[in-house]
Order: structure tokens, then C-alpha cells, then sequence
């Protein structure tokens, strides 16, 4: 009967774990360049059931095995690709294929930290600095990106090259990686590497204008938010069973 709560309040657990991915994820529907999370639930590791302290019996008798439900094993991000959405600002970037922008995050001592985005909705601040809307930098492979003044007449080439009346600026710093998944998100729509990050040469195309759009299926997620909901009533419903069971046992069956 215990067991049963276990199993039935471990089920509740993941399946509140995924709700607030999927809460997340329509949260961030018109979050330009957004990644949706998955989940992946798993049932927890089979453990032997043995009886002790049986004297009826040589030893410890073998019952079989034992699991106590599911659990969230991973959560992961989908990379697929989100569709790109012109804007007619040159400022606006998105990436067609694989790959992120290296954006130039400040620490406590002023040092840049190198994170990556898929947003490319950058602006240019009073001084010419290339910059995302959270004040950050966008990057080149001189450093930061520094635009003449009055720079209207900017073009960014496929390959991420900036021109201003055809004269060469500099270039987008562009990384791809051999493992995305090692990625993790850290908020305002950036992402850190790990130690297992590997990073590889950037294979994807720049189209200026545009900003690609959140992968997410607003339809596909309220689905799954349903069903989720449901799956979390069964599970209360279970608990509420096990303990009226188990409060007969102690107030009825326990008096005989």
C-alpha cells in the first residue's frame, strides 16, 4: 500500500516537471531564435525484493523485482530550425542551417565571457557598437563589432561579413558544434558550453533582414499540457484510493 503512494506521487512529480517545461516553452512562443525543451520520462532502476527477518523460511527468500514508478531522466533542446521572419532591419540577422553567433557578455571585472545566441535582432548603440537587446555584444573575430557613424548603408554578406558601402568592417565571430545537446541555456535567450562542448566550423548561411522565429508548435504543446494535466488527475485519483484503503486497514481491519 506504501508502495503505492510512492509509485503514484513519483508519477505527480514528473509529470509536474514537465508541465513547467511546457509552461516555458509557450512562454517563450514569440522569443526570437527560442529552442523548445523536451522531457524524457524513464521508469525508475528495478531493485531486488527480498524477505528478512522470515523465519519460516532458510535465509532471505527472493520476491522479485521492485521499481517505484517514473522519473524525468532528461531534458533536452530541440535544434530544429525556426522559420525566418523578414523585419527590413539591417540589423536583423538569422542563421539558415546549424550553428550560433557569439555574443560578449561583461562579468563582475569587466572581462567579456564569449555565450551564443540564435537571436540576431541586434541594435547599434550611440558610439557604433554592435549590441543584442540586453545590452550585450555581438562579436567579430576582431573582438567587437564597431560601425562608422551614420552606418545605414550596412550589408552582412552569407557568411557573415559586414560591409559598409562595400568596404569590409568585419566579420560575425560564427561557431558550430559536433555535440549541440552539451549546450545549456543560461537565460536572456544565450547559451554557455560545458566540458563536453566540441566545437566545429560554421557551416550555416546569414540572411540580413530577417530573424528566425521560436520552434516552438503552440498547438502540439497545448496537447501535450492536456494530456499531462490528466495523467496528473489519474495519479491524485491512485493516492486517494491508496489512502482510504490504507485508512480502513488501521481504523477497521486494525480493530479485529
Amino acid at each position: 500500500m506504501i508502495r503505492g503512494l510512492y509509485t503514484a506521487s513519483n508519477g505527480m512529480i514528473a509529470q509536474q516537471e514537465k508541465m513547467d517545461i511546457i509552461s516555458n516553452n509557450l512562454a517563450n512562443v514569440n522569443t526570437t531564435g527560442f529552442k523548445k525543451d523536451g522531457v524524457i520520462i524513464e521508469s525508475f532502476d528495478s531493485v531486488l525484493t527480498q524477505k528478512i527477518n522470515d523465519t519460516s523460511v532458510p535465509g532471505n527468500e527472493s520476491i522479485g523485482k521492485m521499481t517505484l514508478g517514473c522519473k524525468v531522466g532528461q531534458v533536452y533542446t530541440d535544434n530544429s530550425q525556426g522559420g525566418a521572419t523578414p523585419t527590413n532591419d539591417p540589423y536583423n540577422v538569422a542563421i539558415l542551417g546549424a550553428g550560433m553567433l557569439s555574443i560578449g557578455v561583461e562579468d563582475a571585472d569587466g572581462n567579456l565571457q564569449t555565450k551564443y545566441t540564435r537571436d540576431g535582432s541586434f541594435t547599434v548603440s550611440t558610439d557604433g557598437t554592435l549590441m543584442t537587446k540586453e545590452g550585450n555584444y555581438v562579436l567579430g573575430q576582431n573582438g567587437k563589432i564597431v560601425l562608422p557613424s551614420g552606418s545605414d548603408n550596412v550589408r552582412i554578406s552569407e557568411n557573415g561579413t559586414i560591409f559598409y558601402n562595400d568596404k569590409e568592417i568585419d566579420k560575425l565571430l560564427l561557431t558550430d558544434f559536433e555535440n549541440p545537446e552539451s549546450l545549456r541555456k543560461i537565460g536572456d535567450n544565450l547559451y554557455k558550453k560545458t566540458e563536453e562542448t566540441k566545437e566545429s566550423s560554421f557551416g550555416g548561411k546569414i540572411i540580413q533582414g530577417y530573424l528566425e522565429s521560436s520552434n516552438v508548435n503552440t498547438v502540439r504543446e497545448m496537447v501535450d499540457m492536456i494530456s499531462v494535466m490528466r495523467t496528473y488527475e489519474a495519479n491524485q485519483k491512485v493516492i486517494q484510493t491508496q489512502d482510504e484503503t490504507l485508512k480502513k486497514a488501521v481504523n477497521e481491519v486494525g480493530r479485529l
